[in-house]
């Protein structure tokens, strides 16, 4: 009899909630129309996107004008970029980001831009030293937290040191941010944030760009004038309101949550025993940090590739990651961990583990134990 498979990658999508898949599979039913059109159906998808759009600009402490809906959160990072980057700019990021982040900086660097990397501590943290600060006519790129390795940023002390040195644009990934607690335009201070749907048990197919008031908002896809003229194409409504409903549920529930998060993680690492036995080091913020993501756990091993170990454990019925799913499926030392100051084939043996609102505690125990006993059996199979 096999064993019953356990999800523990929800930093890279958490199952859709039961309450978002009914209501969506429910304007399904009704028949959504497009909201552009005039007719009665196309009023009432038009009354659906708006009740979205209003939903998330409460939660979010902002107006609806100022809430673009995109496919993905990389492509409204990608917007958002779009919107306050010029050529004369110099872009300023990490090593540690997503990486649709830093494929946006590296093509900014190949149009002939400048990009300066900031610098990671060994825990992830960004070291914005006073001789690596920042210029004027600067552009920032960067994270509040990292899905990667779990770390969470000083936001506000990183917030007032760039308005100190640089005072440009920020363009912000709160995605995993948004998933670990509750944030706001105000406490986020940025010219524009990116917001996720499948993190917090919504649909997977959308994200939301969030605009200071100010902010303008430059279009790739040009169109009809969908989404205030931002971003051409038929709005995906269903999706929409999947997403707001998902994120007003996660909303009210995040402490509740958080908490249940870190129980399941310190679960899982009594169980799953020393680290050094498994030949696991621990990477990004210390697990027992209040800057670490709650229910993330990374770890890197030199002894293996962590495309392999994700393999491994597939097999023997748990969901894992080597980090971002966009690492996932590389066979190259990830930028990240080489950012923290890991070796080469440490970096290529990254694993993480990642648990949501649907893990039980009993499901982390069993699965600790699942994860030593591939550990032992793939280390053991490795030549010295």
């Amino acid at each position: 009899m096999s064993r019953p498979r356990i999800f523990l990658d929800h930093a890279s999508g958490s199952p859709t909630r039961p309450e978002v898949v009914a209501l969506m599979s429910d304007l399904q039913r009704a028949g959504i129309g497009n909201p552009s059109g005039g007719h009665a159906e196309a009023r009432r998808a038009r009354a659906v996107l708006d009740e979205a759009r209003s939903s998330l600009a409460q939660d979010l402490g902002v107006e609806p004008r100022q809430v673009t809906f995109t496919a993905t959160a990389s492509e409204a990072l990608a917007l958002g970029l779009h919107s306050v980057l010029t050529p004369a700019l110099r872009l300023y990021t990490t090593a540690g980001e997503h990486r649709g982040a830093r494929a946006l900086a590296s093509q900014h660097a190949a149009m002939g831009g400048d990009v300066e990397l900031i610098p990671l501590g060994a825990d992830g943290v960004m070291q914005l030293s006073d001789h690596r600060r920042p210029t004027e006519g600067a552009a920032g790129l960067l994270s509040l937290a990292s899905g990667e390795v779990g770390t969470i940023q000083p936001w506000p002390e990183v917030l007032q040191r760039w308005r100190e040195t640089a005072g440009g644009p920020l363009v912000i990934d709160a995605v995993q941010a948004a998933y670990h607690g509750s944030i706001t335009a105000s406490t986020i201070g940025a010219d524009h944030f990116v917001i996720g749907s499948a993190k917090v048990g919504g649909p997977f197919g959308v994200a939301a760009l969030i605009s200071a008031p100010e902010a303008k908002v430059r279009p790739m896809i040009v169109g009809g004038g969908q989404e205030r003229g931002r971003r051409g194409g038929t709005e995906a409504v269903t999706l929409a309101a999947g997403f707001a409903a998902a994120f007003r549920a996660h909303r009210a529930h995040i402490d509740q949550s958080r908490n249940r998060l870190q129980a399941c993680a310190q679960s899982f690492d009594e169980a799953l025993g020393p680290l050094s036995t498994l030949g696991l080091i621990a990477t990004g913020a210390p697990f027992t940090s209040e800057a670490r993501l709650a229910g993330h756990r990374s770890y890197a091993a030199r002894w293996a590739l962590g495309d392999d170990l994700v393999a491994a454990l597939d097999h023997a019925g748990i969901a894992a990651s080597t980090g971002s799913a966009c690492v996932s499926g590389s066979r190259e030392p990830s930028e990240g961990l080489l950012a923290l100051g890991l070796s080469d084939s440490e970096s290529r043996g990254g694993l993480r583990f990642s648990f949501g609102t649907t893990t039980t505690e009993d499901e982390v125990r069993s699965a600790a134990r699942i994860v030593r006993e591939v550990l032992e059996r793939v280390r053991g199979a490795v030549p010295a």
